[in-house]
């Protein structure tokens, strides 16, 4: 099957054997920005009002997924998904450049909402090839699925590769290497990230251009939004995972998606 593309709204009609749903809305934006297919039964899930801008997204192999959520900020996204593999963009991720995302070998990505990416942030759930053991000539750099969880700051330069999972309200420093578990309201920084803080949680707000009244407000903030904890709503991901893995066709996995959209408690994405 040749290779479809998609370069405004109105190609969305000419692709075949893939589901699509992209649709030009009062709030929405496909700017500098393409999709590109190259097999059948991938599903490209684009919620109504999302602002694409110089975002490039590719399907190379079938029944895989891209899923993106709206947002109130542009979402710029490079991403490349393999043959059944699922990137899933929540609710209100906000982009200062183009995020490189890419789930492969039948991985995945999982970004909560509230994701606040800095420039030139990365993503990847395998090495790019393979590695054995001298001694039992076993492969020992298995592929790895990524959790990001809700209202987490990724630094500049953060690369976040196969095994990572960041709980909700954490910071990720410029420059780290994250290859493990990073727990909720902490600091990860370094190569290999390490936990440096915890019992920390940021918010949005840029300081600058902050005057000297707005530094001395912004001293204490008495809120309690972005501090987790577990509860009944904290979820297992690895059987969430099981079940993602269990879809056998990218339908099926777009299924997972939307009920994933419907776990949407506080300290759904809790670790501790």
């Amino acid at each position: 099957m040749s290779p479809q593309s998609i370069r405004s709204y109105a190609d969305v009609t000419k692709v075949r054997d893939n589901e699509v749903y992209l649709t030009e809305t009062s709030e929405s934006e496909f700017v500098s920005s393409s999709v590109e297919f190259a097999g059948t039964g991938n599903v490209l899930y684009v919620e109504d009002g999302v602002m694409l801008r110089n975002s490039r997204l590719r399907f190379l192999g079938n029944d895989s997924v891209i899923y993106i959520r709206k947002s109130s900020r542009y979402t710029r996204l490079v991403a490349t998904v393999f043959e059944e593999s699922v990137l899933y963009v929540g609710p209100e991720a906000s982009f200062t450049s183009e995020a490189h995302m890419l789930p492969t070998e039948r991985k995945h990505i999982i970004i909560g909402r509230d994701a606040m990416f800095a420039s030139r942030v990365a993503l990847r759930t395998a090495d790019p090839h393979l590695v054995y053991s001298v001694d039992s000539h076993q492969r020992v750099n298995p592929s790895a699925s990524i959790w990001v969880g809700d209202h987490v700051w990724l630094g500049e330069d953060a690369l976040l590769l196969k095994g990572a999972r960041v709980g909700s309200g954490s910071i990720l420093a410029a420059r780290c290497l994250v290859t493990k578990r990073i727990p909720s309201n902490s600091t990860a920084a370094g190569v290999p990230a390490r936990t440096v803080g915890d019992g920390i949680f940021w918010a949005r707000p840029s300081v600058h251009s902050f005057n000297v009244e707005q530094t001395e407000q912004s001293q204490v903030l008495s809120e309690d939004d972005f501090i987790f904890e577990q509860d009944e709503h904290a979820l297992d991901i690895d059987a969430l995972e099981n079940e993602l893995d269990a879809a056998s066709s990218g339908s099926e996995r777009a299924v997972w998606c939307h009920r994933l959209d419907q776990l949407d408690g506080k300290n759904r994405f809790y670790i501790a």
